[in-house]
């Protein structure tokens, strides 16, 4: 009898603290650990960037990978702060026309905040370049130019001699990315883009190493006008073309 009034406590003491734990301990922890997240919990982002098809645009994707509701959301590039488009309630679209860095912050309701960056160097804006250049006995100058990205526009390449005259290619290999010219040895330009606007202006000249012309050498000159700065130098120069076409004509003519 002694050991059923032990037994019958020991099954009410257990009893009890399993009512402790479950109706009192565990909520106790569970909506502390909800508050708990509610207050500490950070947003996470994921940052996207698309291809391109032009080497002039491309898009970039935001999205947010948070539970919580956002309560402020800033989208910069290289500082200065850029439009976008929110195509889904966590997802937003950035439309990107130039390489460099994306930051996007974001702070949820409760006050904590989080930033990602994204560097973007998919698009092109830097000219060709000229990677190898040679002489011959003949005065015929050899340039081998490489555009890694959008490619080099071969119909934009002419050169400008020591008198101002335009003067084109008298050859052009685009396999192996040569154009031949004739060399001035007081000084020939050579002008050439790529297929986004981007567009190289190099000097070349010469001088007598035992009466033997020999090309100078070239570096530090190569200069880069960007797409859309040398839009006036082109129609000054298309502007001239058709002058001096219209004179030839002219003169024929007489």
């Amino acid at each position: 009898m002694k050991q059923n009034r032990t037994r019958r406590k020991r099954q009410t003491e257990s009893h009890d603290f399993l009512t402790v734990i479950l109706f009192y301990i565990l909520p106790f922890i569970i909506i502390n650990s909800v508050i708990f997240y509610f207050f500490t919990a950070k947003p996470k982002l994921e940052i996207t960037v698309g291809d391109t098809e032009d080497y002039l645009t491309t898009t970039a994707t935001v999205h947010i990978r948070s539970f919580l509701p956002t309560k402020n959301l800033t989208i910069a590039k290289d500082g200065d702060a850029v439009e976008y488009e929110q195509t889904d309630s966590k997802t937003y679209s950035v439309p990107i026309t130039s390489n460099g860095v994306l930051e996007v912050s974001i702070q949820n309701f409760n006050g904590m905040s989080a930033a990602e960056y994204a560097h973007i160097s998919i698009l092109d804006d830097v000219a060709p370049t000229v990677t190898d250049y040679s002489l011959d006995d003949d005065d015929v100058l050899t340039v081998v130019l490489e555009d890694t990205q959008s490619g080099v526009d071969f119909e934009t390449i002419y050169a400008v001699d020591s008198d101002g005259d335009h003067v084109f290619p008298i050859s052009q290999d685009r396999s192996a990315g040569e154009v031949k010219f004739e060399m001035d040895s007081m000084g020939l330009t050579l002008h050439a883009s790529d297929l986004t606007g981007n567009e190289l202006q190099v000097t070349f000249s010469t001088h007598l190493d035992d009466g033997e012309e020999v090309l100078n050498n070239i570096e530090g000159t190569e200069t880069t006008i960007l797409a859309g700065e040398h839009e006036n130098e082109t129609d000054a120069f298309q502007a001239e073309t058709e002058e001096e076409t219209s004179t030839e004509e002219d003169e024929a003519e007489e």
